[in-house]
């Protein structure tokens, strides 16, 4: 079971935040061998870029899917295994609606519904003006994608100013 310890959780939070209401997405961390997060690498969501590059290719902005830079994820899983850590989840929010496992997540996960990586971890987290209600871990359990709610994740997001 995955485990996320409460300072990776802020920093998971707080990147949720920022994000809204866009996705935010990123990649969780372990050590070799366990699946207890040890970091998370915030990454920008690239979405809102290549939809303005390209709305017929990408009709979807930030606020319906994520897009993280695969090259610079590669070069964090690659630093990582060199550390001795492994990739433990991708994690991204879900805006304004629950924390499932989407279409297009699975899509992604899965494509062909073979998954790209079984051990690999999805993590996602709920996200509405008010707060993060709740966040869930998704694992490939050899026929489906099945999820578990992760403790922690409940925040009231701090009050906004009026523009």
């Amino acid at each position: 079971m995955i485990t996320v310890p409460p300072a990776i959780i802020t920093q998971m939070q707080d990147h949720a935040v920022a994000w809204y209401p866009g996705e935010c997405c990123g990649l969780l961390f372990a050590r070799a061998g366990s699946d207890e997060a040890v970091r998370a690498v915030c990454m920008d969501n690239l979405a809102d870029k290549l939809h303005a590059r390209d709305p017929e290719g990408f009709p979807q902005t930030a606020r319906e899917y994520f897009s993280l830079n695969e090259r610079q994820a590669a070069r964090h899983v690659e630093e990582a295994t060199a550390r001795g850590e492994r990739w433990l989840a991708i994690f991204h929010s879900h805006i304004d609606c629950g924390a499932y496992f989407s279409t297009e997540d699975q899509a992604m996960a899965a494509p062909g519904g073979v998954p790209v990586d079984p051990s690999l971890w999805h993590v996602v987290m709920e996200v509405w003006a008010d707060g993060i209600r709740i966040a869930r871990a998704f694992k490939w359990d050899g026929s489906a994608y099945a999820g578990v709610v992760l403790p922690g994740f409940e925040r009231p997001s701090p009050r906004r100013e009026e523009r």
